[in-house]
């Protein structure tokens, strides 16, 4: 988080009824943080480094509600 000041909050959770399943939780400033994530040198390199480790990543994108 300390490379992307657009990231509010990042926290990776195990479901209780299925722990061969992982969710990341993550929250950003706005639609232009969540961009500069996408394309920071750290999603790369977990990319490359995580590479066949997953068998599919679903990304789910919200809005807040106030």
């Amino acid at each position: 988080m300390k490379d992307e000041p657009g990231t509010l909050k990042f926290e990776v959770l195990v479901p209780r009824d299925d722990d061969a399943n992982l969710l990341v939780y993550e929250v950003y400033r706005d639609d232009t943080a969540f961009e500069a994530h996408q394309n920071a040198a750290s999603i790369a390199q977990f990319r490359e480094e995580a590479a066949g480790m997953f068998g599919a990543i679903q990304v789910t994108r919200c809005t807040p509600v106030e």
